[in-house]
């Protein structure tokens, strides 16, 4: 754009029109002052749009006079820019020199470093965004002025970036600057030093030369202002150290521990690459050699890089946040986030701030939602694949070993050389794909911190799901408990609960309410069993119902099977102690019809591990274990014939001798023929608990709390060839961020 006249005249404001907008300057709408003078807020008339302009009034006890009004007005009449504040008037009638520019909603930029709370609300992000906006500013003014004309501001300092509604930056205050040839290789003036102490060029202090690096200078330091979020001329406290100025932390922390100028208010949230190009570049911006200080362009360009990088993190941190979904049943924010990690390399990263912020997407997702089971399956499989795949990525030994096909894959690569098969290149594509999944780098620290939280979150979020089944369940087992203490019911003629069986044979009940057998056309139980029956067997059913809506929940979300069995072996083995723990502590539970109510249900779980199957029941049969063996002794007939050996060792072999002899001690119920065993048993099992050295004589079981070990079992579980065809939906191919998945 070429630097031309301009007519003033048709700029002037009348004064009246002044006085009207400020309420003839009233202090009520004064919203600052500088070393011009006062500002004020005022709303124009309908001539001038009726906008909202700022108002600057010169002080006539300001240092600044006549010249450098005429010569603000002048140059900013001319400058027509995004980032430079715009010009809507002057007047200069009755001796007074005012200029009217738009309003900046959000003040200057030095309004916010002065205020910790309003700086704590600008983000990196948007802190370099408002760098990126000064700095285009500055290079309009140095190169956009067309071919043969520059302007060297000589007064940059925060107080004089502006920010609107939308924190875009504009420069301002223009009457300190110089208007200089841009013909020239290096434009130099010879002039009085001008400017603002702490932001002034020592270089131009020192020997009166003034150029465009002198605004590259003050420009950098208001870089670190931002960085830091305090002002250059202000002392505070970085750590332990003494209260001292900005500057001199600067440069006392060049070489080494840089980042203990970033303010604590963004530490957590600011990506570690985006504050080593932001301080590079800042630095440049300071070095006391003119010559190797940057152009505004470079500054941009990097400044622009760093702000990629953290709106690139921002992004994937907004993406993962939402419900991103499964693709060929692996969970995409898992795969995204890898794919994520591996192309920036962070995992890499000798020191990272993602890996922590990633980590708190988990806590966040599962803060005030422990009830909701979905939710907490959702961000299980997202957090244990994740898990998997930087296990297989992180190298512990140094080596340089890489994931490697299967000896199939490299047999058909064989293969395909020598008969150029398509059923080998299929193969081969499969494993060339597999390998571009996962690609191993060495483990640095933070890497193998982040794999040890994520292990711990995978942990936390097993431990609420079971915990919230447990919650469940509790109350159920209150109704199974007290349904064993009401007064017996009629057995249907009995039947052995087989040692090794498969399935048991069902009763009546149970195949009305547990496998939802036919009924009669009017809807009541076959069988000729009682609502009495009905509402105390469908207390198993609650169970079962519980176990189905879990499962459903996991399997939706593609929790890994290998999971989804260790929830259901604490289930299980929870099923077990409580039922257990709650028949031998009862002795008007311990009976034969209590025993046969109790193998009902029983058979209902079996039942629903065979339809589970075992990639999803996995071991929860046998967690059952005591309370199978104590019904299946409660249930015997001719308890009295049986030998120690026999009770010890084909019955109850899992049982103690404690839990044994309370049973047989218990075991009495005369009006269905089941005698107790004979007093020689009894009396063997006495003596053995006496000799016991451990002294211990309770027969109650311990709940298991040790936590399973998931990192090996993803390991063995997992392959990862599954991920090969795993691919984003459209609604996340809008992210241009996340257009490498694709390439």
């Amino acid at each position: 754009m070429s630097y031309s006249r301009v007519n003033l005249e048709s700029y002037l404001i009348p004064l009246e029109e002044i006085n009207r907008a400020t309420g003839n300057f009233s202090l009520e709408r004064c919203i600052g002052s500088g070393g011009f003078g006062k500002v004020y807020k005022g709303k124009l008339s309908e001539r001038w749009q009726s906008r909202t302009a700022a108002i600057k009034r010169l002080d006539r006890d300001s240092r600044q006079g006549e010249h450098e009004f005429r010569n603000e007005v002048e140059m900013i009449s001319k400058f027509h820019h995004e980032n430079i504040i715009c010009f809507i008037g002057y007047c200069d009638e009755n001796n007074e020199m005012i200029i009217v520019y738009e309003y900046a909603q959000n003040g200057s930029l030095d309004y916010h470093l002065g205020d910790l709370k309003k700086m704590r609300r600008i983000t990196w992000a948007q802190r370099l965004k408002i760098c990126i906006g000064a700095a285009r500013g500055i290079n309009y003014l140095h190169s956009g002025l067309g071919e043969h004309n520059r302007v060297i501001h000589r007064d940059l300092k925060s107080a004089n970036i502006l920010l609107d509604g939308d924190l875009v930056a504009k420069i301002c205050d223009f009457g300190l600057s110089k208007l200089c040839p841009r013909n020239q290789a290096d434009t130099q003036l010879y002039t009085r030093v001008a400017g603002t102490q702490f932001y002034t060029d020592p270089t131009y202090h020192e020997s009166n030369i003034l150029s465009k690096e002198s605004d590259v200078y003050s420009f950098g330091v208001i870089l670190f202002e931002m960085l830091s979020g305090m002002l250059v001329y202000c002392t505070r406290k970085i750590g332990d150290d003494r209260p001292q100025l900005l500057m001199n932390f600067v440069r006392r922390y060049h070489l080494k521990d840089t980042d203990r100028l970033i303010d604590p208010d963004i530490r957590d949230h600011i990506n570690s690459r985006s504050f080593d190009m932001f301080k590079e570049i800042a630095y440049q911006c300071i070095t006391l050699n003119v010559m190797e200080r940057p152009t505004m362009d470079t500054v941009i360009e990097r400044i622009q890089k760093a702000w990629d990088i953290q709106e690139n993190v921002d992004i994937l941190i907004d993406c993962v946040m939402k419900d991103m979904g499964f693709s060929y049943g692996k969970p995409l924010a898992a795969f995204t986030i890898y794919k994520w990690l591996i192309h920036y390399k962070y995992l890499e990263a000798e020191r990272t701030t993602v890996l922590d912020r990633l980590i708190e997407i988990i806590i966040l997702a599962i803060k005030d939602k422990n009830n909701n089971n979905n939710e907490m399956a959702y961000w299980l499989s997202n957090a244990s694949t994740l898990l998997f795949l930087i296990q297989k990525t992180l190298k512990l030994d140094g080596t340089n070993s890489v994931w490697k096909p299967s000896p199939r894959a490299l047999l058909l690569r064989r293969i395909s050389m020598g008969f150029h098969s398509s059923q080998s290149s299929i193969g081969l594509s499969e494993a060339e794909a597999a390998l571009n999944i996962v690609q191993q780098v060495e483990a640095k620290y933070p890497a193998l911190l982040f794999k040890q939280q994520l292990t711990a979150y995978v942990e936390n979020l097993y431990n609420i799901i079971c915990d919230n089944l447990k919650k469940e369940l509790g109350p159920i087992f209150a109704l199974c408990i007290e349904a064993l203490q009401m007064s017996e019911r009629v057995p249907t003629s009995g039947q052995s609960f087989g040692k090794d069986s498969q399935f048991s044979r069902w009763r009546g009940p149970l195949l009305a309410l547990c496998i939802k057998a036919p009924q009669t056309s009017e809807g009541v139980p076959t069988s000729g069993q009682s609502f009495e029956e009905d509402s105390q067997f469908s207390h198993w059913q609650g169970i079962v119902d519980r176990l189905n809506t879990l499962l459903t929940s996991l399997k939706e979300n593609f929790v890994p099977p290998i999971i989804i069995q260790k929830i259901f072996a604490q289930a299980f083995s929870y099923i077990d102690v409580h039922l257990f723990n709650s028949i031998l502590s009862r002795q008007e539970c311990f009976s034969f019809s209590n025993g046969e109510y109790v193998k009902d249900g029983l058979a209902a779980l079996e039942l629903w591990c065979s339809q589970a199957k075992d990639e999803y029941a996995g071991s929860a049969w046998d967690e059952l274990r005591h309370i199978r063996q104590a019904i299946r002794f409660l249930t015997m007939h001719q308890k009295h014939k049986m030998s120690f050996a026999e009770i010890t060792n084909d019955l109850c072999p899992i049982l103690s001798i404690q839990q044994l002899h309370r049973i047989c001690t218990m075991s009495s119920d005369d009006t269905h023929n089941t005698r107790i065993v004979s007093q020689d048993v009894t009396s063997r099992m006495k003596t053995l608990m006496a000799a016991d050295s451990n002294g211990t004589n309770t027969f109650l079981l311990d709940e298991d709390s040790r936590m399973p070990s998931f990192v090996d079992d993803l390991s063995t579980s997992l392959e990862v060839k599954h991920f090969v065809n795993v691919k984003l939906d459209v609604e996340h191919v809008n992210y241009e961020a996340l257009h490498f998945l694709y390439n």
